[in-house]
Parts: structure tokens; sequence; C-alpha cells
């Protein structure tokens, strides 16, 4: 059962979506209201006509979020009434046509990969919504390698301090300053090791990538039943999320390893990919992201790095994943759903807590302790900002980052008598510490879980 919804199942409200636009909305009521996570490659000849098509049909029917447009293609997250987010499509797909360089191109091969997702019944419907529309013309539908890496570290340190809002105190700015030379300390320092070949090699794998396709698509069914009769000596999940997503729900087999991949941004995958161990000489590599648009470039690049490898990729991602699956005991995914809108995590899982408090490892999974995530009272670590899982029972015993001692807006909920009154340590992601700063965090693959119900155990690779 979904925990969330209790009086509903993933297939009823499937049920739901078919039925949506024969019937009166209401606004007032979650089920009205859609985010929209989608992403189309396709080759696009007039990119900057695309954007303004986009922004001008949200306008018109009240959509706000964030969309990429490039020439290769579209991605964008979406929210609204289910109704106008379907016109939307409808709407987008007619454009893909017009704007395509193809002009014999039927109505069925644009790919337009769309996933319908529910609001949290435990919030409010406004803080759930995007509050403007952001619409860009960007070089890539996302970004995977980062080119510049050196020059750009440099460049954008200079660029980002003439741009800093005032309002920003001195003391943020030296910090953010001795993060930027950390930073390009650490890169000087892989660069004068054996990275060096590295890096310089991966131009080749992009071009090389960029000559195949991506890899099959399985759907939920067909991904489980591949997993199940998979060899798990020569089998690999692979997560292409970032570390802050998959703390709080991953695939778990019960004969396959999965890779965590623990990077801080999507472009720290190929050097990742290129070195790690685990992805050697296997047959087989399942891999998997939030929505599917990451898997697509992704497999790509595994196949260039290693020819020899099977590559499959879950359609849809885990969002299509579980809104395709009947009950529980058919679901392989642990946790919650982290999404990149004002959600945070979708509210369709079935009550498992795979994350743990960093103070205590209590099982906590809420990085906003309760509040909507759109208040901005997470818990970020003090030097790199990334989230952190701290319970509501540890969290006023610390100072996360932008919050000062004596304010208490950003520990509404917890246990504030307990509060001490000595001076509270600033909190960081490895707690008294920030291991992520000039450091990246080291990959985690799962044991299989025969014995453990889907309670991951988790073993760093060095």
């Amino acid at each position: 059962m979904v925990t969330c919804l209790p009086s509903e199942t993933p297939l009823e409200r499937v049920a739901d979506e078919d039925t949506a636009d024969q019937i009166g909305v209401d606004p007032t009521q979650h089920n009205s209201w859609r985010v929209a996570l989608y992403y189309c490659y396709i080759d696009l000849s007039n990119v900057s006509e695309h954007v303004e098509f986009h922004r001008q049909l949200c306008k018109k029917l009240s959509l706000n979020g964030r969309i990429r447009v490039s020439s290769e293609g579209l991605n964008g997250v979406l929210t609204g009434l289910f109704s106008d987010l379907k016109q939307y499509e409808d709407k987008v797909l007619e454009q893909l046509l017009e704007l395509s360089p193809h002009d014999d191109s039927p109505m069925d091969m644009i790919d337009l990969d769309v996933k319908y997702c529910f609001l949290r019944e435990d919030l409010p419907i406004q803080p759930q919504l995007f509050d403007k529309l952001i619409c860009k013309e960007t070089s890539s539908v996302i970004s995977l390698f980062d080119n510049a890496h050196l020059a750009a570290t440099s460049e954008s340190s200079t660029k980002q301090n003439s741009t800093r809002r005032s309002k920003q105190s001195n003391r943020r700015q030296r910090r953010k300053q001795q993060r930027q030379e950390g930073k390009k300390q650490s890169i000087e320092k892989e660069m004068s090791g054996g990275k060096a070949a590295l890096s310089a090699e991966l131009p080749r794998i992009q071009n090389e990538m960029m000559k195949l396709s991506p890899s099959q698509h399985l759907t939920a069914e067909e991904w489980n039943d591949k997993l199940r009769r998979a060899d798990g000596e020569n089998a690999l999940l692979l997560d292409v999320r970032n570390i802050y997503e998959s703390r709080v729900g991953h695939f778990s087999s019960s004969n396959v390893p999965t890779l965590l991949t623990n990077t801080r941004k999507y472009s720290d995958l190929p050097e990742l990919l290129a070195e790690n161990p685990n992805m050697k000489d296997k047959e087989e590599v399942f891999m998997y992201c939030t929505g599917g648009v990451r898997c697509e470039r992704v497999s790509m690049l595994v196949q260039a790095m290693y020819p020899q490898t099977k590559v499959y990729q879950l359609k849809g991602g885990i969002q299509r994943y579980l809104r395709e699956l009947e009950n529980e005991k058919m679901c392989l995914f642990k946790g919650k759903n982290f999404v990149f809108d004002p959600r945070r995590t979708d509210p369709v899982h079935f009550g498992e807590t795979v994350g743990h408090c960093l103070v205590c490892e209590a099982p906590h999974d809420d990085y906003d302790n309760g509040n909507a995530p759109s208040e901005s009272k997470e818990a970020r670590c003090n030097t790199c900002r990334m989230l952190v899982l701290i319970c509501s029972q540890c969290r006023p015993r610390y100072l996360c980052w932008g919050e000062s001692e004596g304010e208490e807006g950003k520990l509404e909920g917890a246990d504030l008598e307990n509060k001490s009154r000595e001076p509270r340590p600033r909190l960081y992601c490895s707690i008294d510490r920030c291991v992520h700063e000039g450091a990246r965090p080291q990959p985690e693959l799962t044991e299989t879980n025969t014995q453990t119900e889907g309670a991951s155990r988790l073993s760093a690779i060095v």
C-alpha cells in the first residue's frame, strides 16, 4: 500500500488520470494537480523559436517550472492542473513536428517521454507548485561532461564573485572563495597524477559515445524479470543519480548488487565509471535514474567504455517504475524517490525507510524535518551546502547552513526542550567536517539482500 494515500493504490491513480479530463476540475483538491516530468531527444533546427513557444504556451496555461531547450532536444519539469498539462503535452508534440528537420516524421516517431506525478497529500497544494517559469536555451539536454575542467574552476569563481548578491555577508564570500580554491587545488593534484591520462582520454570517449544509440529500454515488468534471472557475479545495478538522491531510496535486488555512485553532480560520472573496478568485466549492467533522461546519455557512455557489456536502462526511470507496479511485493525499489521539484520526494512509495540520521543513525529520510521544501528549512552542510539527513531530535544540537545562533525558525517541530544552552557546533556532511569539498565521496556497493528484506548493507569501494 502507498503510505501517503492509503485509500488509493498506484493503479487506481492511473485510472483517475484516464478520466481526469472528463470530470469537473476542483483546484482545491490535490488530485486536480500534477507535476509533469518529461524529456525528448530530437534534433531541433530552431531552438530560439522553440524556447519562445514554451514561454508563451506555459503563460497561457498558467504552468510554471524549469525547461531546458537545446539543438538535441528538451528536458523539463512543470506543475499545473492536470488538464492544462495534458494540453501542453499535445501542443508540444505538434510543435516538435513543425520544428523537427525531418518533415516526414510521423507523430509516433516523436518520443516525448512524459510522467505525470501526484502531489504529496501531507503538504498543502500551493507550496508544492513552482512559483515561476524558467525556460532557457542550453548547449545540451543534460550536461554529462564538464569539458572546461581546470579553466572552468577559475572562470566560474570570477563570474560568481562578480554576480554575487550584495546582501551576502563578507563571511560567506570568504567561505566561497576558500571552497573554490580548495576545489582548484584538488583538481590540480588529480591532474598531476594518473587521472591526467584519463582526463585526456575523455574527449575521445565522448566522441565515440555520440556515434552510438541509447541502450535497450526495459519496462518495470521486464526490469524485474531480467534482474531475477541475472547472474549476480556478472551483473550490476547502476544508480546514476547523486548521493543525496540515493540516500533516501534506491533499487535493491536479491541477487544483483547495486553500485551507488555517490556523485555530487552528473558530470562526475564519466571519470567515476571509467575508474571503478566494479564496472569491469560485467556481462550486464542495469542502470536507472529518476525519470530516464540521464540514463539515455550514460547508457551510451558505458557502451563506449565497455563495448562487451550488455547495457539496459529502466524506461521512464524510477518514476514510471513505481506507477506501473501492482503491489509492494513486486517492488525492487526501496525507500523514496527524490525529485527536483517543490515536493522533494514523490508520494508513491511503500513505507520502507532506507535513509538514516547522520548523527545518531536512526532511520530518517526527511531532509526538511516535517516542513514543506519550499520553506527552505532543509538541513545542509555548512561548507558544500549538500543536503544532509539529520533527525528532528539531533538537529537542535547543530547549526545547519543558513542558520545562526538563536534562530529558531528552522527548528519548528524539533525537540527544542533538549537544545543545549552552549553554542551549537556547525553541521557538515560528515558531522564535524566536510568531506566533499576537494574530494569526492567514494562509491558504495550494496550486497545482495536475500536475508535482509531489502535493507542494504553498504561497503565502501576505495
